[in-house]
Order: structure tokens, then C-alpha cells, then sequence
């Protein structure tokens, strides 16, 4: 009867992510086939007015690039694709990713600062590594408004290696917070769709974690920002 259960489970959560997929993909190609076909009916369509409905596709097509790829990420987690274990200098994946996405903050006009401790280690999958740190970065950026904060730290905590990521963004209201690692899960669908959203990301990045058997937290409340904290076992670390 168990394993019944957990089989019957299982289906229903397998069912439900194949729908809530389907319903991701097909609503850009809705879109676009809406945009499409008013471009085609209408021959004498303004040339601005067709430069805009173009741009607005290659929008559409941007999201369903990233859903799909977002997808297959988390279908080779899901059957246990190996994983790389190599001696990863986390004090430079840091500084290189902060690095990497200074332009983007800067271009908001944000403040991006970081606090490193030098020397530290880890024995892990360097592009999953540094696919976490990204996506947590990528994250605060998109939910911080224009001349907004984020601050990004690694440390060794209680001989973990801690990851903290902090913004003075919108923050995720105290309801939501317990949520925000499932699949498909948006705090506000209509801001995370306007973000270019997945609804995927931050269940990519609990995994990720999980696989270093790692942890991830966050603390955050409404119009106070959001920090998200990574924490990977000390035997794991070096430093």
C-alpha cells in the first residue's frame, strides 16, 4: 500500500510539472502566433508599428529558449546526470561571476559590491558552482529596482563556506517564501513574465545545492530586499 501511495504520488507530481510545462511553452508561441498573423492580415501595417511586433517575438523567443534550456537542466539533474568533482577555487568563481555581471547592474544604474575571503576551496562541479552563484545574481539584479544594492559575500561560517546574496529589491512576501523552490512557482506571475522569468530558476539552483549537499535558505519581506544563503558542508571545503 506504500508503495502504491508513493507510485500514485509520483504520477501526480510527474503529471503536474508535464502540464505546468506545456502550459509554459505554449503560451509564447501563442503569443507570437497572435503577432504573426495580424503582421500577415495586415500588408500595410505601419513600418515602427512591424518593427515593434518583431522585436516583441524575438522577446517571446528569448523566454522559450530559456524555458527549454531550463528544462533539460533540470531532466539531466533529475536522472542523476554525473557529476564533476574537482578542487574548485571558489574565491576566484566568485569574483568572476560578480565580474561577469557587473555590466547588467551597472546598467540599472545598481550598486554591485562584494566581500571575498581569499583562498577558499571546494571539491564540486565547477559550472554547476558557478550556475548557482549566477542564477541567485541574475535574480537580484532582475527584482532590484534602478539604482538599487546588491551585495554578494563568501566566507567561511562555522567551517562551512557560505554563499550570501543581498538586495534592496521588492523582497517575497513572508506566504511565498516556503514556495519559491518549487517548479514553475512565481511570486507574482505578471512581474516575473515582464523579468523574462522561467519560473525554473531557483528550482534549478536547490538542486544544484542538493547534489553538493549543500543548503539553501533565504530571509526576506516586502519593499526590504531578499538574502539568499548558500551553505556547503566544511569537508567538502578548503581555506
Amino acid at each position: 500500500n506504500t508503495m502504491a501511495a508513493q507510485l500514485e504520488s509520483l504520477d501526480k507530481t510527474r503529471n503536474q510539472f508535464v502540464s505546468n510545462a506545456s502550459h509554459e511553452l505554449k503560451t509564447p508561441l501563442a503569443t507570437m502566433k497572435i503577432m504573426l498573423e495580424t503582421m500577415m492580415y495586415q500588408p500595410d501595417m505601419p513600418a515602427d508599428l512591424r518593427e515593434e511586433f518583431m522585436a516583441d517575438m524575438n522577446h517571446e523567443i528569448d523566454r522559450l529558449t530559456g524555458i527549454i534550456t531550463d528544462l533539460l537542466v533540470l531532466t539531466r539533474m533529475d536522472n542523476k546526470d554525473e557529476m564533476t568533482r574537482e578542487k574548485v577555487d571558489m574565491s576566484e568563481l566568485t569574483q568572476e561571476t560578480v565580474h561577469l555581471l557587473q555590466p547588467a547592474a551597472e546598467k540599472k544604474g545598481q550598486r554591485l559590491t562584494d566581500e571575498i575571503q581569499p583562498g577558499l576551496e571546494f571539491f564540486g562541479d565547477r559550472i554547476k558552482l558557478n550556475q548557482i552563484l549566477y542564477n541567485l545574481m541574475d535574480n537580484a539584479i532582475k527584482y532590484t529596482p534602478e539604482n538599487g544594492e546588491i551585495h554578494v559575500s563568501l566566507k567561511k561560517e562555522e567551517g562551512n563556506l557560505v554563499w550570501r546574496v543581498r538586495d534592496n529589491g521588492i523582497g517575497i512576501p513572508e506566504e511565498d517564501q516556503e514556495h519559491i523552490f518549487e517548479r514553475f512557482y512565481r511570486v507574482d506571475k505578471a512581474r516575473s513574465r515582464e523579468t523574462g522569468g522561467t519560473g525554473l530558476g531557483l528550482s534549478i539552483v536547490r538542486q544544484m545545492v542538493k547534489m553538493h549537499d549543500g543548503t539553501i535558505s533565504v530571509h526576506s519581506e516586502p519593499d526590504n530586499g531578499s538574502e539568499f544563503v548558500v551553505s556547503f558542508p566544511g569537508e567538502g571545503a578548503e581555506g
